[in-house]
């Protein structure tokens, strides 16, 4: 009954197999380009701060407008006699003389001056966008991390569950032998409950570790954005051969200063000192023309001749003189700010140099770590061998074999972990490269 259990189970993951798709680490790449939401939410605001730049440009060019409006009074504002109409009833206006009209204007509209308040508002639009520009740089380099990292970990518990699959096997292959040996007593009870117990323990732990397989396929799925089940296929040393390169430090701290993080700071400063300008502009004045055409009657279904038309011309000047001190109050804010921005940007260059040593030192450990690793594995291998050769023939105790079974699973499982930590620390260090 238990052997019918196992085999069911088995076909249920090679099924659950067969029909994930198999997903390359540049095949990922292109899916999280396609259809990561933070990178189609960053995609918008960039279109808007697009059109923001478009919108503040408008500023500058020539406004119309028509209207059409309908007037009823209670009385007309002024009553002449009806002999005096006949001679000076057109000269008034229909606005003066009935209760009642109809009125259509056209106005256009131009600002002439504005002290440099328009020119800094179309700054800061512009500065705005390539604000957008570096916020979406440094998400999409952040999510590259974040997935290369999501892919390599799944791809780490995959191999896992490849070093553990083995590991059952080699226990059950050892269990059958220790079967064998107990039934023809060459070895004692206590050698067969031992390796009957390695292997019970070999399935728990593969079990755990399918398990822990599909929860990093879920991650990658999640930062995907995909709903299909997936299996991440490839080597780790592949990886390695294409990602890999040469990390010079000094040159990598001098390009702190060219991250997206620290460009948007500086952007920020420019924005605040054109908040800063305009400010102070607040108290100068701006200056407009205006034009206006109207046309008045008391019946709109009079010729057009008969209609009222007048024509109305206007350069206005506006300039406020005192607003109770707000002016200089928002002025001295925005110069704190422009502190607060420079330490905000002191700090940030800061934590990245930090964040540098720190994945440098790493990366020296894990390179180091790595052919130690390798050379690791060669012996345990080497020792798995000898000591299954001694068991057979009678010069060991199943006790050694077992020992050196479990040191060959946990020094592969070692050396993927390294190689993978080696490849994700690259992968940090990559964001400081000027590229």
């Amino acid at each position: 009954m238990k052997k019918i259990k196992n085999m069911i189970f088995l076909l249920l993951v090679f099924l659950s197999f067969s029909f994930a798709k198999e997903l390359t680490l540049e095949e990922g790449l292109q899916l999280l380009y396609s259809n990561n939401y933070q990178l189609k939410t960053l995609e918008s605001k960039l279109t808007q701060a697009k059109y923001k730049k478009l919108e503040t440009f408008s500023t500058w060019l020539p406004k119309l407008q028509a209207q059409i409006q309908y007037t009823k009074l209670s009385e007309p504002q002024m009553k002449i006699p009806p002999q005096m109409s006949m001679f000076f009833g057109s000269a008034f206006p229909p606005t003066l003389t009935s209760d009642k009209y109809y009125t259509a204007s056209i106005t256009a509209s131009q600002l002439l001056f504005s002290s440099g308040k328009v020119l800094s508002a179309y700054k800061i639009s512009c500065l705005g966008y390539e604000i957008a520009k570096y916020e979406y740089e440094k998400t999409k380099k952040d999510l590259e991390i974040q997935y290369k990292e999501a892919f390599l970990k799944a791809l780490l518990a995959k191999k896992v569950c490849e070093v553990a699959q083995k590991a059952v096997e080699i226990s059950s292959e050892n269990y059958k032998i220790s079967f064998d040996f107990y039934e023809e007593g060459r070895v004692s009870y206590l050698d067969y409950s031992s390796a009957k117990l390695n292997y019970l323990n070999a399935e728990m732990n593969l079990l755990k570790l399918k398990s822990g397989y599909e929860i990093a396929k879920e991650s990658l799925k999640n930062i995907l954005c995909v709903n299909e089940d997936i299996e991440p296929i490839g080597e780790v040393e592949e990886i390695l051969k294409k990602y890999d390169f040469e990390i010079d430090l000094r040159s990598l701290t001098s390009n702190i200063t060219q991250l997206p993080e620290v460009k948007t700071l500086e952007l920020q400063k420019k924005i605040l000192k054109n908040n800063l300008y305009i400010t102070k502009t607040e108290v100068l004045p701006t200056i407009s023309f205006v034009a206006n055409y109207n046309w008045t009657t008391v019946d709109y279904t009079e010729p057009y001749e008969k209609w009222d038309d007048r024509r109305t011309y206007m350069v206005v000047l506006n300039w406020p003189i005192f607003n109770g001190g707000a002016t200089f109050a928002k002025y001295e804010q925005a110069k704190e700010n422009l502190k607060q921005i420079e330490l905000a940007k002191k700090l940030t260059v800061s934590g990245l140099e930090l964040q540098l040593k720190s994945l440098y030192h790493t990366y020296i450990q894990l390179k180091e770590s790595i052919a130690i690793a390798k050379e690791n594995l060669e012996l345990a291998e080497e020792s798995y061998e000898v000591a299954r050769n001694y068991y057979m023939e009678g010069r060991s105790s199943h006790l050694e074999l077992l020992q050196s079974e479990l040191s060959l699973s946990n020094t592969k499982i070692n050396y993927y972990q390294t190689l993978t930590d080696y490849v994700v620390t690259l992968e940090k260090l990559r964001k400081f490269l000027n590229d």
